[in-house]
Formats: C-alpha cells, structure tokens, sequence
C-alpha cells in the first residue's frame, strides 16, 4: 500500500510540475534580444589643438584651440582661432564618440559643430556664423574644418 501511495503521490507531482511548465511558458513564441547599454559618452574635457581650415578661399589655415569643460553629456567652453578661425562659446552635448553643439556669438545665428572624437583626436567641422543686416545676412565668421589632438 505504501508503494501505491508513493506512487499517487509521485504521478501528482510529475502532473502538478508539467501544468505549472505549460502555464509558465504559454504564449511564450517572442524571443527578444539582450538590451544592450548605450555607448557611454567620450571623455572631451580639457584643452584640445591642431589646425583649422576655413571655408574661405581668402583665409589662410590658422591655429586653434579649444577648452572643453564637461558634466555628463553636457559640454561648455571655448573654440579659439587665429586671424580667419572660428572663435567663441561653446555649448553642446556628447553622446557615444560625438560631440554636436554650436559656437554661440551675440546677435549671430548659425556657428553649428559637429565633430568625432577618436581617442585623444577630435576632428569637427563648424558652420558660417551670421547676423542679420537690412539686406539679409552677412557673415561673420567662416565655418571650416579642424583637425584637434589633445
């Protein structure tokens, strides 16, 4: 008798674990994909310098330097040239290897910075800076491209 017992017992168990896998796992056909983390954003903080190229046929190549103060993603600071460089504030955001943002002069518009920051290399491009005038806009500053090293 013990050994029907037992068995009764076994046989409920064996049906109790089946009904509570099939329960578990019904409506179970969606496989997902692990979540992946974003890509934490580069380190930009600090005193970069190199060359900047001018979108203008009348500007020479000139030096110049920029200062970048980071909290997070959040990026401030200074882009300095000389004679035809871009120059001014600086206010934009880093996420992953890139930095976007805009160099910020009174009463100008424009001056956006993309630029890719390859280890201690940080390659950007900076758009024209203008203002208004009666006639429509002029230019301030010429955009152009830079190569910076740290």
């Amino acid at each position: 008798m013990r050994s029907s017992g037992r068995k009764s017992i076994s046989i409920a168990l064996a049906a109790v674990a089946a009904l509570t896998l099939t329960l578990a796992c019904k409506d179970s056909n969606a496989v997902s994909a692990p979540v992946s983390a974003p890509m934490p954003a580069a380190i930009v903080a600090g005193t970069w310098s190199g060359v900047f190229e001018s979108d203008s046929s009348a500007c020479a190549n000139s030096q110049v330097t920029a200062t970048f103060q980071q909290n997070g993603s959040q990026v401030t600071g200074t882009i300095s040239g000389t004679s035809c460089g871009s120059s001014g504030a600086f206010k934009g955001t880093v996420s992953g290897n890139t930095l976007t943002g805009n160099i910020e002069m009174l009463g100008c518009s424009g001056g956006a910075v993309s630029a890719t920051i390859n280890g201690s290399s940080l390659s950007l491009t900076v758009g024209d800076l203008t203002r208004p005038i009666v006639s429509g806009t002029q230019v301030v500053m010429y955009g152009g491209a830079a190569s910076l090293q740290r």
